[in-house]
């Protein structure tokens, strides 16, 4: 029978009962009306990009060549949508600059799919394709005329062809590991990174390396060979699939332990060397292999440091020999970083050092990044029930002291049930922080396609989710208005190198992500923090762990609650921006306690709500308020199944959401007219609906879920 079979497969809007079919409403985005959003955010963008000249680092922050600080408020762009065709460019150049974003990544120009920079009709990847670049070349301009830097990514998605003179290409997946030693793909790493760079793009008659409104350029994208020696994947192997993360086939590893006994003769002792190899049971002079993770427990201290010391320093001299290439060969003038702290469950520090020789710290991170392929999985979990392991907790760990810090690739994917959180989570606490930067990954290609649902695998797609996006709009102007103040006080963990190393050997997933078990998780929902290398040991002095249940940040800002009890909801009040993310309901079932200006009261267990000033006054005397009230969005047809963790069908929309019922209501408002509403379009386009307002107890009160609607305008 299939009866039973058809409960199982369970609606994403399935909270603690089967929703009703009246829940989920279609709720498409359509980018051709965008142009009539009511909410524009472009002027937050300082045009033509560049106008002030090269960003630069200024101790922690960035600035203009006049000296002004720059935020960055970006999204990545991700392979083949790096090269729209004119109409498309010019349209998604408009939207972006609509939703206030001040920088594109552009993550994939090398994609193995699609349009590419590479032209691979030879067989090799040796050469650009000049098509595809006359594409960039427009996108990039249309971008920076609009105030949009770029952040130029070298090597992300490159895959070789038989004739580029390696052995096994098809075996090397993305070369992950390959990147930091092998000659021959350090030698295409280079042609290619000289080749792009000097480029010189048909519409603004710079090359790359020469054009202020280039931000960065990355080096190589979540490349770390310390990550791959510390996971187990330079251990040769023949039976690769020749994916993402495929450990190095054999004749690559070979290769390596051949480095491997070349440093230890110029960097240990013949004494030290015969004793690892009476160690590993080898003969006289025979070659010694580096050791793999089932080694590193029994292995000698002596041993473990020294093969970690080669391949940190295989990592550094590689970046290093690039370093040397683009900034000094090539002349590149704006900022260059190496790569990005993107991997919590091993210890990332020394991979953070060696990219300490660049110009501001980055990393990557998601909530519960979802298990990709055939079938998608992901935990389900609300990050506001566990801040401990939180992004921002994560991204806590990278930043360093004098430098700035930026997070260039983050997101809730799809389809998470508690997406909703994400993003005004992450912005308010970066703030607090003072970090420099957000890019969100990735927008994806709906501008111009106009999809009516998220694309199959579309796990990262923001275009086609009308609760992000409409999240990107007001969590900009809480970014771009500096709406949240920065910590009042800085903790700084200090750590000599050889702490850092020794810590490779901990139990990773018990001492993450700051391997410093003094210092309490939760402390960066608090204070500010970032770590620095000492010379000599520091004994540690830090504040005392604040707990999961009640966390202040110490502006009284930000408040983290009900963790403890698996209700766990985070305020934000300011005098422009107040939000209510997570539970609105506490372990007993009542509506949490309001804020200075605002309360909420509705049958949606989770949701976000976020009232922000649209006049850049205060929210007391504020004439004119943007109101976003979300709760989850789908592909209206999307099913699990009953782990509710494993998508049983990804769905074809339309892409729909779950309206909030019930009531918010607004406090301390200064005399004024009466409170109207203008119901908004997914975009910010206005309608003739209103949500009905009325006064009471001193304070006004708005109606929600007829008519639907994620976004509405407030006016006195």
């Amino acid at each position: 029978m299939t009866f039973p079979r058809l409960l199982l497969l369970l609606p994403l809007w399935f909270p603690f009962t089967v929703a009703s079919a009246q829940d989920k409403v279609p709720f498409v985005l359509d980018w051709a009306t965008h142009s009539r959003s009511a909410i524009d955010l472009s002027r937050f963008l300082d045009a033509p990009a560049g106008r002030a000249g090269f960003v630069r680092p200024k101790g922690e922050h960035f600035v203009d060549g006049e000296g002004t600080r720059i935020r960055l408020w970006g999204v990545n762009l991700g392979g083949p949508s790096c090269f729209p065709s004119h109409e498309d460019a010019e349209k998604l150049a408009e939207s972006l600059a609509r939703l206030g974003i001040n920088c594109v990544r552009f993550h994939g120009l090398d994609s193995n799919w699609g349009i590419s920079s590479i032209d691979r009709s030879g067989g090799d990847t040796s050469r650009l394709d000049e098509t595809s670049l006359e594409r960039f070349d427009y996108l990039f301009d249309q971008l920076r005329r609009r105030g949009i830097y770029g952040n130029i990514n070298l090597n992300v998605f490159r895959t070789y062809g038989d004739e580029d003179g390696l052995p096994d290409p098809q075996d090397l997946g993305l070369a992950k590991w390959a990147t930091h030693f092998y000659p021959r793909i350090i030698e295409l790493e280079e042609k290619y990174a000289v080749d792009l760079l000097t480029h010189v793009n048909r519409y603004t008659g710079k090359s790359y390396a020469n054009d202020p409104a280039v931000l960065v350029v990355e080096i190589v994208n979540e490349n770390s060979l310390v990550e791959g020696w510390l996971n187990g994947k330079l251990v040769g192997h023949d039976d690769n699939s020749g994916d993402t993360w495929s450990p190095l086939p054999t004749e690559y590893a070979k290769e390596l332990n051949r480095q491997f006994n070349a440093w230890l003769i110029e960097n240990r002792s013949a004494e030290q060397r015969e004793r690892f190899r009476s160690d590993a049971d080898l003969a006289a002079n025979a070659p010694l292999v580096l050791l793999a993770p089932s080694q590193f427990s029994s292995a000698t201290a002596e041993r473990f440091a020294t093969d970690q010391e080669f391949v940190v320093d295989t990592e550094r001299s590689f970046l290093r020999r690039m370093k040397t290439l683009i900034k000094d060969e090539v002349g590149l003038k704006s900022m260059l970083i190496g790569d990005a702290d993107h991997n919590d469950s091993v210890n990332g520090f020394p991979h953070m050092i060696n990219n300490a020789l660049f110009d501001y710290a980055d990393g990557h991170g998601y909530w519960q990044h979802p298990s990709i392929g055939k079938i998608t999985r992901t935990k389900n979990d609300p990050m506001v029930n566990d801040p401990s392991d939180s992004t921002m907790v994560q991204f806590a760990r990278a930043p360093i002291v004098g430098k700035p810090f930026v997070i260039s690739e983050t997101n809730h994917p799809y389809p998470h049930r508690y997406a909703v959180e994400g993003i005004p989570l992450l912005t308010a606490y970066a703030m607090l922080q003072d970090w420099d930067g957000v890019f969100f990954h990735e927008f994806g290609r709906a501008v111009y396609d106009n999809p009516d649902a998220i694309g199959r695998n579309g796990w990262f797609n923001l275009s086609t989710d009308p609760i992000k996006v409409a999240e990107l709009m007001c969590s900009a102007l809480m970014w771009h208005r500096g709406d949240v103040q920065s910590a009042k006080q800085l903790i700084v963990r200090q750590h000599t190198v050889d702490e850092i190393m020794a810590n490779s050997r901990m139990p990773s997933w018990e001492h993450r992500p700051f391997f410093d078990d003094a210092f309490a998780k939760t402390l960066p929902l608090v204070h500010r923090t970032r770590w620095r290398l000492v010379e000599k040991p520091v004994k540690a002095e830090y504040p005392p762990s604040p707990g999961i249940n009640d966390i202040v940040s110490d502006t009284e800002q930000l408040r983290w609650q009900g963790a403890d009890k698996n209700r766990g909801r985070v305020t934000i009040d300011t005098p422009k921006v107040q939000a209510t993310i997570g539970f609105q309901r506490d372990a007993e079932h009542r509506s949490y306690p309001g804020i200075r200006h605002l309360s909420v009261d509705v049958k949606n267990d989770f949701a976000t709500v976020i009232l922000t000033s649209l006049d850049d006054q205060p929210i007391a005397s504020s004439k004119k308020l943007l109101l976003f009230v979300g709760d989850r969005s789908a592909n209206e047809d999307l099913t699990w199944e009953d782990d509710f963790q494993t998508v049983a069908n990804w769905g074809n929309g339309p892409v729909a959401i779950r309206p909030l019922q019930g009531k918010i209501s607004l406090w301390g408002l200064q005399s004024g007219g009466p409170l109207t509403t203008t119901v908004l379009g997914s975009l910010g386009q206005p309608t003739d609906e209103t949500w009905t307002t009325y006064a009471k107890d001193g304070g006004w009160h708005v109606l929600l879920g007829n008519p639907v609607g994620s976004m509405a305008i407030l006016e006195r």
